[in-house]
């Protein structure tokens, strides 16, 4: 740098003692964990215990979703891995979040042994699955799926093939649709 921005930098910083410098930033951004070295080998290993060795700082880096998101998939034992992911740990998981228990840490301990308990005793390759992405509706489809939010997307394409518009106008009126709301819906 030059001479005159770190005289510029070192008034500011007089001027604002609670401001954070760049390296400062830096370091509270470097994960102090490696994914790939230590958490998934651990999991694979079925290592109960490496949670509960954590310190604080390293314990708020673990995310159980992220992390299920990586076990759930191997090069080795990818039916393994997406069966003992989905069975053990995804069943009921969010009742385990910090947003469901009033704040408080959650139970992040609990979820990582659910989370080592899906290793297979050895190492393994996993890949990333990203989350799938929404799919679009048209506004008739979302329309349905207001009054019908657990419909699955096969059952709505066979209800919207089986119900005639003069039924599915009958639904919406039921449900406290308008005029000017059905329009809108029913407008090609």
């Amino acid at each position: 740098m030059s001479n005159e921005v770190q005289d510029w930098l070192s008034g500011f910083f007089e001027m604002n003692p609670d401001a954070i410098e760049v390296e400062e930033v830096k370091k509270k951004k470097e994960n102090k964990l490696d994914l790939f070295k230590q958490v998934l080998p651990a999991l694979d290993k079925r290592d109960m215990k490496f949670f509960d060795k954590l310190s604080e700082e390293e314990k708020k880096e673990i995310v159980p979703w992220l992390l299920m998101r990586w076990m759930s998939s191997s090069a080795g034992a990818a039916e393994h891995h997406i069966m003992m992911v989905n069975d053990i740990v995804n069943k009921d998981f969010s009742v385990f979040s910090p947003r469901v228990t009033q704040g408080k840490s959650g139970h992040l301990g609990l979820q990582w042994k659910l989370l080592a308990l899906c290793g297979t005793g050895r190492g393994q390759r996993h890949q990333w699955i990203a989350p799938p992405k929404g799919v679009i509706k048209n506004k008739l489809e979302a329309a349905v799926l207001k009054i019908y939010p657990l419909m699955k997307d096969e059952d709505l394409e066979l209800f919207l093939k089986v119900n005639t518009t003069e039924d599915l106008k009958g639904l919406f009126i039921d449900n406290g649709y308008d005029d000017k709301s059905l329009k809108e819906l029913f407008k090609e």
